[in-house]
């Protein structure tokens, strides 16, 4: 008797786990789409130093040739920000596009993002071919930096390119950590959009960093081992390193910030 119930359990439990689905401990893990990022450094390799005197005549301007790999700095800086932030860092240059081709690529009409006349062409090899869901230039120009306020009103000091910027008044020297940078950050896709709006600390800042003051060509102690030059207007390439510290580390922080950015949106 025991024997039989026992059978008519045993059938009664394998027919129960036949109709049971068959479920795999090794299927495999859906894909997630890494967002792809082009961007393109539009910035020349050499510094240079903006001066403003004491009066219109003593203001110059003057590019040195040398070389602080700043192009490749901010290239590098980008590609290990943007990668923190789980995106696919894709440099324009290696794929043929030129900042001619991107700089004014979206406009603002009626309210609402569009592409501009012209950029249709790229747009499509952006967003289209290279599967690009947003792109990053940094730009050189002409950047104001100081703010100088006298009797006669305040007027804006700009900066001519990235390196030094420095202002003469009597016997007293002030010398600034010149970031003429501009960033733009469009978004391709689902729809075109500009971001530079939440770029307000790279791109509307009016305060440069001061980083050395001297009184009668004699410097005052600084953070960056700063010394004034024999030729004022002619410095030597060691006389001039120093600037690079605080300029690299505006680069660094100006990287994060795009990231950021592109990760909260």
């Amino acid at each position: 008797m025991f024997k039989k119930i026992f059978l008519v359990f045993t059938l009664f439990w394998l027919s129960g786990c036949a109709s049971l689905p068959e479920v795999s401990l090794f299927e495999p893990t859906p894909q997630v789409k890494i967002p792809r990022i082009g961007y393109l450094v539009n910035v020349r390799p050499n510094p240079t130093h903006t001066h403003y005197g004491t009066t219109a005549l003593t203001n110059f301007s003057k590019t040195y040739q040398y070389n602080w790999h700043i192009p490749n700095y901010i290239e590098n800086k980008l590609e290990e920000s943007l990668k923190l932030v789980n995106v696919n860092p894709i440099n324009l240059r290696t794929k043929g596009i030129e900042p001619n081709q991107v700089n004014g690529l979206l406009k603002k009409q009626n309210d609402v993002w569009v592409i501009s006349k012209g950029f249709g062409e790229t747009y499509r090899k952006l967003a289209n071919e290279l599967d690009l869901s947003a792109i990053v230039i940094i730009n050189e120009g002409d950047k104001p930096g100081v703010t100088d306020c006298g009797v006669l009103g305040c007027n804006e000091l700009q900066a001519k390119g990235y390196g030094l910027l420095s202002q003469s008044f009597i016997n007293t020297d002030n010398f600034y950590s010149a970031t003429a940078f501009y960033a733009h950050l469009y978004w391709l896709k689902p729809t075109p959009e500009s971001l530079d709006a939440y770029l307000a600390e790279i791109n509307h800042s009016r305060e440069m960093t001061l980083v050395a003051v001297a009184k009668s060509s004699q410097v005052q102690p600084n953070k960056i081992d700063f010394v004034y030059p024999q030729d004022f207007n002619n410095w030597t390439e060691s006389e001039l390193k120093p600037l690079r510290v605080p300029l690299v580390k505006y680069i660094e922080g100006m990287s994060k910030e795009l990231a950021r950015v592109i990760k909260e949106h």
